[in-house]
Formats: structure tokens, C-alpha cells, sequence
């Protein structure tokens, strides 16, 4: 097996969806099923953030007119697909969608199933302007033919690039995601990091961090301290299953 990353950049007013995602940063997007075949496409999205933009994602995911699974728009794009919200969270919303017939136009797993055929395994995250899929592809089968075909007509407002990794690596591991943490608690940990506070000396205070995010001193310790006890238990919890899996 091969694994190789496509990563799309996108400019804004080059996609409806990726606009959402440029507009507001602490929005994260997970595929986390994603099932592709010559009679169609199926996933499972997880998005987190703030309700404002899990609105905006649900109101673009169910236009039918909006290709969800394109890299840009096509004028002469044409699918058939559903969706539906499976799950409303606090933070969170989980979708499903399903794609078949017409045209998939700029579409990674549609691509690669004309390429190689059914087989390959998919990840997809979306985060600010960069959605990223990993792929996961049997035999000596090249990423590189199928990288060529994307960029063949690409769209204005979208820059693709290919990373070839080789041998199966993230696939192997349980995945201890930042998108389990609530969009408050993850902005406080993620702030914390950027602005040094686990810098030795550190560069930064609680409250200089505070006063940045224009929260109280409170606030942010408590949403700090529920993301640290999050990770915490993540990891050990982790580390405990592969001892005694040892």
C-alpha cells in the first residue's frame, strides 16, 4: 500500500463550502467515512465550531446546486446527491451525503476511482483554506496519475499539491482528534500554545492570554484546564490500551 496527501489551498470565492471554513477559523471538518465506488459516493462529515458557522456549512451542504465534492466550482458540473444532518451537538454536527451519477467533475475520490478502481481508503479534513485528503492506494498504483488528472482543468482560486508518504503511517494508530474537544476549550488550548504559555520561561500569562481573547481570567482558566484534562486522559488512555495490548 501507498499513501499520498492532496491538499488543496483555496482562495477566497473559489468554493461556497471552503468560504465558510476562510471566514471562520475555529471551524474544523472531518470526513469521517468516506466510501467511493464506480456507482457513487458515501461519507460521514463531523464539523466543529461556532452554531453561526454550522449553520452557514449546513445551508451550503444541502444546496443541490453546489458540487460539495468538487475542488472549485464547474459551471457544467452536474450531480444527484442527499444529505442529511444525522446528529446536532453542542459545537458539533454530523452529516451524511450521498453522490451518484452525473458528472463528479474536480472530485479527489471520484478521480481516483476512474484511476485505480475500487480499493482505496480515504481521509478528508477541512480547516481555513486547506482542505487535505490522505489516500490510501493497493499495489505499486502512482498518486502521480491521478494528480496529473486533477490539475488538468483545475479552477481558477484552487492550488493543489502532492505528497507522497510512502508506507502507511496515521492509518495504523488510534486517532486522538482535537475536533473531540468543544470549539471553546480547543480555542483556549490552541491560543495557549500560539501565544507561549507552555513556554519555559513563559511568554505569556493567563491573563495577558485573557486579555487577548477578550474573556475573563476565569473563563479561560476553566476552559483551559477541561482541554488539558482532555488531552491528559487521551494520552495515558491511550498508552494504557498499547501496554497491556504489548
Amino acid at each position: 500500500m501507498r499513501e499520498y496527501i492532496l491538499t488543496a489551498e483555496y482562495e477566497r470565492g473559489a468554493d461556497p463550502l471552503m468560504d465558510v471554513f476562510i471566514s471562520h477559523p475555529d471551524l474544523v471538518g472531518r470526513a469521517l467515512r468516506v466510501t467511493a465506488s464506480s456507482a457513487g459516493l458515501w461519507r460521514v462529515d463531523r464539523f466543529v465550531g461556532p452554531n453561526d458557522a454550522l449553520d452557514k456549512v449546513e445551508r451550503v451542504m444541502m444546496d443541490h446546486s453546489v458540487c460539495n465534492e468538487c475542488l472549485g466550482e464547474h459551471s457544467d458540473c452536474t450531480i444527484d446527491g442527499e444529505h442529511e444532518v444525522v446528529a446536532d451537538e453542542r459545537g458539533g454536527r454530523f452529516i451524511y451525503s450521498y453522490s451518484s451519477g452525473g458528472r463528479y467533475c474536480h472530485s479527489i475520490p471520484f478521480f481516483t476511482t476512474q484511476t485505480v478502481g475500487n480499493g482505496a481508503l480515504f481521509d478528508a479534513r477541512r480547516r481555513g483554506n486547506v482542505y487535505e485528503w490522505r489516500v490510501l492506494l493497493p499495489g505499486d498504483t502512482m498518486g502521480g496519475e491521478i494528480f496529473d488528472r486533477l490539475q488538468d482543468g483545475l479552477p481558477g482560486g484552487v492550488e493543489l499539491s502532492l505528497k507522497q508518504v510512502g508506507s502507511p503511517s496515521a492509518w495504523l494508530n488510534a486517532d486522538i482528534s482535537q475536533m473531540d474537544l468543544p470549539h471553546d476549550q480547543r480555542q483556549a488550548i490552541e491560543a495557549a500554545v500560539e501565544f507561549g504559555y507552555y513556554e519555559t520561561p513563559r511568554e505569556a500569562s493567563l491573563g495577558d492570554m485573557a486579555d487577548e481573547l477578550d474573556l475573563p481570567k476565569s473563563t479561560l482558566r476553566y476552559r483551559l484546564r477541561r482541554a488539558e484534562r482532555w488531552l491528559t486522559n487521551s494520552v495515558f488512555s491511550e498508552a494504557t490500551r498499547d501496554t497491556v495490548n504489548i
